[in-house]
């Protein structure tokens, strides 16, 4: 018994130290936001007053235009992924036609693939399509190495739903498309979830491809505006980390939301299967 209580007030220590690792890193983003120049190099470790939060109202102003943008992208990935992964999984896990281990195993080969080389083709295709500088070059990319993951998940899910559920519906003469968002997609919230998040995350965060197929201001997303973020020497860096940190907001306020549909998604898919 003793043991025991040795072991867990160890795993407790542990824990609690890699808890404060992992929080640091937000506790310093956070304190440098509200500060000048000048409180960054006398107090760098420690909040400094009068706390400067005109910073955020600057970083605000000059980053609000390139969030819209970041939304209209991010908003575009996800919804294209889920649309492709939802129909593609429910085809894998509930018909039978030829050739279809063969597809669906050249579809989880592309995750295989690492980006950088598939950045050179990606670019002149989308470039003799005559789609660099725009939206849709920052969406359909992203959609498509994004789909294969979700593809695999979404079919995991689906193929753990009872076959009972299906032949009820189709003695009722329910239609094939009637099953699937009838009775497929409102059971499958929990790995939409995760998709949805997965996929919002790397769309949001995607730095490489944006700053390939941009240029400008027009079309560019909040993650390259933010390393172009300029102001007066005094306060600059603070306006640069006020500004990560309202670039942050909107995944925060997805993950808050979506957390008990992620957790579930993702723990049925590692038991799944």
């Amino acid at each position: 018994m003793r043991k025991l209580n040795v072991s867990s007030k160890a795993n407790y220590i542990i824990m609690t130290i890699l808890l404060l690792i992992t929080l640091f890193p937000f506790y310093m983003l956070l304190i440098t936001a509200f500060k000048f120049q000048d409180q960054i190099i006398h107090q760098f470790w420690f909040p400094a007053f009068p706390l400067h939060y005109e910073n955020f109202q600057i970083a605000f102003v000059k980053i609000w235009p390139y969030m819209l943008n970041s939304v209209v992208i991010t908003v575009g990935i996800v919804l294209g992924v889920l649309i492709n992964s939802s129909m593609a999984g429910y085809t894998f896990s509930r018909f039978t036609f030829f050739g279809k281990s063969v597809l669906y195993y050249l579809i989880i080969m592309f995750m295989m693939v690492p980006g950088f080389l598939l950045l050179i083709p990606q670019f002149m295709l989308f470039r003799d399509m005559g789609l660099i500088n725009t939206y849709y070059v920052q969406i359909l990319a992203p959609m498509a190495t994004g789909s294969a993951l979700a593809t695999m998940l979404v079919r995991t899910f689906f193929e753990g739903i009872p076959l009972s559920l299906y032949e009820s519906a189709e003695i009722d003469g329910a239609s094939e498309f009637r099953i699937f968002y009838g009775i497929a997609i409102p059971l499958s919230k929990p790995i939409i979830a995760t998709v949805g998040i997965i996929n919002a995350l790397s769309g949001w965060n995607s730095y490489i491809w944006p700053l390939v197929v941009t240029s400008g201001d027009r079309v560019r997303p909040v993650i390259l505006a933010l390393t172009n973020l300029k102001g007066p020497m005094d306060q600059i860096q603070g306006i640069q980390f006020a500004g990560y940190i309202i670039a942050s907001i909107p995944l925060i306020i997805l993950f808050s939301m979506a957390t008990k549909a992620f957790v579930s998604g993702v723990t049925a898919g590692a038991v799944k299967g």
